[in-house]
């Protein structure tokens, strides 16, 4: 049996040891962070004596101890506040994830892709003509656009827990358009920043933003699936709550602190790590544990986020904000529909996702925030994005139950032809998608040698990244403590060498029996059959040549990437034999175990079978 004692009692004892750490100055934070608890206390109890969503009191509670009210009274340090409730939103997305787990995300799939692109498109095409139509600059208008293409996942997914709608289908379609939304909003913050900090000749790199993005989430995925449940089990193993709820927030802020090194978002690891939480046995217990600490966090994010409106600031921007607002909800509603409706959902699905979506967030104030601080950036765009961010928030708990009253309106005014058409349309895209899913699990031969090469492919990706990684910060290491950096790199290239040649062994396999197909077939239509095993021979010996010049590449970028000075040293040599000693005896079990995992995960595959090392015959499958 668990320790019975209660998971509030953790919430202290972070608090204390959060409070403990802070310097001698910390005295007005103490003050600040206790006035705002209150606040956040006293608007949660009377909202729900009214029977109010929480949400509106925590907001309107941010507003009024806020630095812009009442002259700044009461908190006067938002700089602390923030950065606490950047904290805040690690813990909600972490706890989304492990409500919701990977796999049911990923059985959502294209779907959520497709309409998280409809939406996204759309909100930043209309908002570019809302920004020139208010006489705004084409750049600041493009930052309007960005803005308004994002929603609030704390806000959203709270709305669907308290409305006991997180696992429907409509809470499932929403929180994936929100994980497609958050993934691009990542990309978009990072052009942002680089377009107002670069040079006038200079350019934002987008790509390789989006390939770091990709390679980071397969790799959390991947490994997080592959180490996080065997902790979770030793976790469990010592029978304690505490022990439980401090470990699983460790991997939530471990990872989304190595997003954050690679210049991404924290809490898209936290994210991420919690859907691999998610799939575990234990999901329930970290559900449990965590739900105390996610409820603190999330009154002190919303709380902050009311905080950011300067009242003085309202009647200015008042009239253009109430504009920015009803073309967000108007927009977002409609995009959101049309995106749903295309993918094969009826029109009801349709509506209830729309009338789901209209709530800008953190993204949002991020993005707007980004462009105050350039010079191209016209100063009305902050006030006008905060102040519309507080608007829609206030009416988003209205228009998120309003799917039946629009229904009901469309359904009086629509034609009945329509109407009609309308759901033929919506018929025939279901079908055409049930039509497209394979009937049986287990694929073509062919298939199955092209998934293969696949996952080995990526397999290689991961084990480079991962060692590109372990080198950077083994170099810093190795600098504090005396070591040269020559030997961390030189250990770390033997390994990552070493753990890719099973990988390599697949793919030269696959593409061996694949070029011998063709060979065959070209010397057959030649009238060559007499030279069969001659074809075989060309082909092994080309395919060994191309993957050896491959492999040579390959090992020269990691040599520049890492910059060995002397890899020909008796020192370097002899560490980099005793690495590729030691990783040779892993190599085929990692190997395995990755492959396992990586085809769990990523394609979804119930039943793997041991086929490591040995490819499915693709030549005999070809020739049939």
């Amino acid at each position: 049996m668990h320790n019975s004692r209660n998971p509030v009692l953790s919430i202290v004892e972070i608090c204390e040891v959060f409070f403990y750490y802070e310097d001698v100055h910390s005295g007005d934070f103490v003050r600040d962070f206790a006035l705002i608890m209150v606040a956040a206390a006293t608007a949660l109890i009377l909202f729900r004596l009214i029977r109010q969503p929480p949400i509106l009191g925590y907001l309107l509670a941010g507003m009024l101890v806020g630095p812009f009210a009442l002259g700044g009274r009461f908190v006067s340090d938002t700089e602390t506040v923030s950065l606490v409730a950047e904290v805040g939103l690690v813990v909600l997305l972490f706890a989304i994830g492990v409500e919701f787990g990977w796999e049911r995300i990923r059985k959502i799939g294209f779907r959520v892709v497709l309409i998280g692109a409809v939406e996204i498109a759309a909100m930043i095409s209309l908002g570019y003509y809302l920004g020139r139509a208010l006489g705004w600059t084409s750049t600041t208008s493009v930052y309007l656009g960005a803005a308004l293409a994002f929603s609030s996942s704390a806000v959203l997914v709270q709305m669907l827990r308290e409305n006991g709608q997180l696992m429907s289908l409509r809470g499932q379609l929403i929180v994936g358009i929100l994980v497609v939304e958050d993934f691009v909003a990542v990309v978009l913050l990072a052009v942002f920043s680089g377009y107002a900090n670069q040079e006038s000749s200079g350019a934002v790199q987008v790509w390789p933003i989006v390939i770091k993005m990709a390679v980071f989430a397969v790799g959390a995925l991947v490994f997080g699936t592959l180490l996080a449940p065997r902790l979770m089990d030793l976790l469990d193993y010592l029978k304690s709550r505490e022990t439980l709820l401090i470990g699983s927030l460790g991997m939530c802020f471990g990872v989304g602190l190595l997003a954050r090194e690679m210049g991404l978002s924290a809490g898209a690891g936290a994210f991420l790590i919690g859907t691999v939480l998610g799939d575990t046995r234990h999901r329930e217990q970290i559900a449990r544990l965590i739900s105390p600490v996610r409820d603190v966090f999330a009154a002190l994010f919303f709380v902050s986020i009311g905080m950011l409106v300067n009242m003085a600031d309202v009647p200015e921007y008042l009239g253009t904000a109430l504009i920015v607002t009803g073309v967000l909800l108007v927009g977002k509603i409609l995009a959101s529909m049309v995106g749903t409706f295309l993918t094969g959902h009826d029109g009801d699905t349709a509506l209830r996702v729309g009338t789901g979506m209209p709530q800008l967030g953190e993204f949002s104030l991020a993005i707007a925030r980004s462009g105050s601080e350039h010079a191209a950036i016209g100063s009305q765009l902050y006030p006008v994005v905060t102040i519309s961010t507080v608007m829609s928030s206030f009416l988003y708990p209205l228009v998120f139950n309003s799917h039946r009253v629009i229904g009901s309106l469309v359904a009086r005014l629509m034609p009945s032809r329509v109407k009609t058409e309308a759901s033929s349309f919506s018929t025939k895209i279901a079908t055409a998608r049930r039509s497209m899913a394979p009937a049986k699990p287990a694929p073509h031969n062919f298939v199955q040698g092209v998934r293969s090469a696949a996952v080995s492919f990526g397999i290689i990706g991961l084990v480079i990244v991962s060692g590109m990684l372990i080198s950077n910060a083994g170099t810093s290491l190795a600098v504090d403590i005396g070591i040269s950096e020559d030997l961390v790199s030189a250990a770390v290239i033997a390994a990552v060498v070493t753990l890719a040649v099973p990988s390599a062994i697949v793919i030269w396999r696959l593409l061996s029996d694949l070029g011998t197909v063709f060979a065959r077939r070209a010397f057959i239509r030649f009238n060559m059959t007499n030279r069969l095993s001659a074809a075989e021979a060309i082909s092994v010996v080309s395919v060994s040549i191309l993957m050896m010049v491959i492999g040579v590449w390959l090992v020269m970028q990691l040599l520049q990437i890492m910059s060995i000075a002397d890899l020909a040293s008796p020192l370097s040599a002899l560490v980099m034999t005793l690495s590729v000693a030691l990783t040779a005896t892993l190599a085929m079990k990692i190997h395995s175990q990755m492959d396992r995992t990586f085809r769990r995960t990523m394609l979804g595959d119930a039943q793997i079978r041991d086929q490591t090392l040995h490819p499915t015959d693709v030549s005999a499958s070809t020739d049939d």
